[in-house]
C-alpha cells in the first residue's frame, strides 16, 4: 500500500479498535478516576493507547514501509517495550525513576534495529559527520526527550493526539521532501491511528490514551525523525518536526524552570502548563485544545518553510517563531508561577484516585 491507502487502513482500523479497547477497560476497570484537578468528572476508560499501536503497527506491516526492516523492527519492538511500560503505568503507577529505566529499555531494540543517529550533515557546508560511539547516547536521549514531551502534552482531551497527528503529518511531507520516501508511509500509519483515536478522545473524552500512547507515539515520533530527517542530506528540514513541537518542547521547558525555583522537582505537576493558562483566560476546552492545534499547525508550516530554503533564512524563521511563542507565554502569564500550582498529577491524570464517583458511560 502505498502512502494514502496505509492512512485510511491505519484509520479504518484505529476508528474499529479504539471502542473494542474501551469495553474491554470498562470491563477490567481499567478506569480513571477523577480527582481534584481531573478535567473529567466521571471514571473514564484508558488504555486507548493499546489500539493506536495496533492499528499503526498493522498499517505498516500492509505498506510498502514494510521494505525497510530497521524502521518497522524499531517502531514495533522499541514500541511494544514503552507501551507495556505505559500500561504498568496506567494500571499501577511507576515512580519517576522507574518510568525513566522503562524509556530507556524502550530505546535499546531501536538501537538493535540499526536505526540511530550516526551521524548529522552541516547545514551550512553539507559537511557529513560521523558520530562514532556517542551515536548511542545521542539516540537514547532523542527518544526519551520525545517520549516525555508527548506524554507531558497529554492534558487536556484530545491535545496529545491532535498535535502528535499534525506533527506526523508534517513529516511525511518533510520525509518526502528530504529524499526519505519509505519513511513516509510509517509516519502516515502514525497519523492515521492517532485521527482514528481522537474522536473518542476529544472533549468530552470516552477514553483516554493513558501514558501507554503517550509514550508510544512519542518514541514512534522520535524514530520517524531519525530515520527520516536528522540523518538526511537535508539537515534542515528536522526544523519541521521540532517546530511543530515547539509548544510542548517549550511548555515542558519553562515547567522544569518554574519548578527549579519554586523548589518543586522537575517531575513533579503544576497548573502551569500553558493549557492551564488559556483554561484560566476564560476559554473552554475545545477552544483550548484548538488554539493549540492551529499553532502548532502555523509552525509546522514555518518549519517545513524553513526546511527548504538557504539555511540563514531557515534559522531566521525558527528564530522569529521561538520569539512569537515566547511573546504569547509571557502574555498568558505561563512564564510566572501560578497560586494554584501543586504537587498533584498534571491534566487529567490516569492514576486511580480514592474519589469514588458512581460509574457512567461516557
Amino acid at each position: 500500500m502505498g502512502t494514502g491507502y496505509t492512512f485510511l487502513a491505519a484509520l479504518g482500523l484505529s476508528l474499529l479498535l479504539t471502542p473494542a479497547v474501551r469495553a474491554f477497560a470498562r470491563k477490567v476497570k481499567a478506569l480513571s478516576y477523577p480527582n481534584e484537578r481531573s478535567v473529567h468528572r466521571i471514571p473514564i476508560p484508558y488504555l486507548g493507547g493499546v489500539a493506536i499501536y495496533v492499528a499503526s503497527v498493522a498499517a505498516m506491516l500492509l505498506s510498502k514501509a514494510a521494505k525497510d526492516p530497521a524502521l518497522i523492527k524499531a517502531l514495533v519492538s522499541g514500541g511494544f517495550v514503552i507501551l507495556v511500560v505505559g500500561i504498568v503505568d496506567d494500571l499501577a503507577g511507576l515512580k519517576p525513576w522507574q518510568k525513566l529505566i522503562g524509556q530507556f529499555l524502550s530505546g535499546i531494540p531501536v538501537l538493535m534495529s540499526r536505526v540511530s543517529i550516526s551521524f548529522v550533515t552541516d547545514p551550512v557546508t553539507g559537511t557529513v559527520k560521523l558520530l562514532g560511539m556517542a551515536a548511542l547516547p545521542i539516540t537514547l536521549i532523542w527518544i526519551m526527550s520525545f517520549e516525555n514531551l508527548i506524554n507531558l502534552s497529554d492534558g487536556l482531551d484530545g491535545l496529545a493526539a491532535g498535535v502528535t497527528a499534525i506533527t506526523a503529518v508534517v513529516i511525511v511531507f518533510a520525509a518526502s521532501k528530504a529524499g526519505a520516501p519509505r519513511v513516509c508511509p510509517v509516519a502516515a500509519a502514525v497519523a492515521g491511528s492517532v485521527l482514528g483515536f481522537l474522536p473518542y478522545n476529544f472533549h468530552p473524552a470516552s477514553i483516554f490514551m493513558g501514558d501507554a500512547g503517550a509514550l508510544y507515539l512519542g518514541l514512534a515520533l522520535a524514530v520517524l525523525s531519525i530515520q527520516g530527517l536528522v540523518k538526511s542530506t537535508v539537515m534542515m528540514s528536522v526544523f519541521a518536526p521540532l517546530l511543530t513541537l515547539l509548544i510542548p518542547i517549550s511548555d515542558a521547558a519553562f515547567a522544569v524552570i518554574r519548578r527549579k525555583f519554586t523548589g518543586m522537582p522537575a517531575s513533579g505537576a503544576d497548573r502551569d502548563h500553558l493549557h492551564h493558562r488559556l483554561l484560566e483566560l476564560g476559554l473552554g476546552y475545545r477552544q483550548s485544545v484548538f488554539i493549540i492545534y492551529l499553532v502548532s499547525l502555523g509552525f509546522g508550516a514555518l518549519g517545513l518553510v524553513a526546511s527548504f530554503i538557504p539555511v540563514y533564512q531557515g534559522a531566521s524563521i525558527a528564530g522569529l517563531a521561538v520569539m512569537a511563542l515566547l511573546v504569547v507565554m509571557h502574555r498568558t502569564g505561563l512564564l510566572t508561577v501560578n497560586r494554584h500550582s501543586d504537587g498533584h498529577m498534571d491534566g487529567h491524570s490516569h492514576r486511580r484516585s480514592s474519589v469514588r464517583e458512581t460509574p457512567r458511560r461516557p
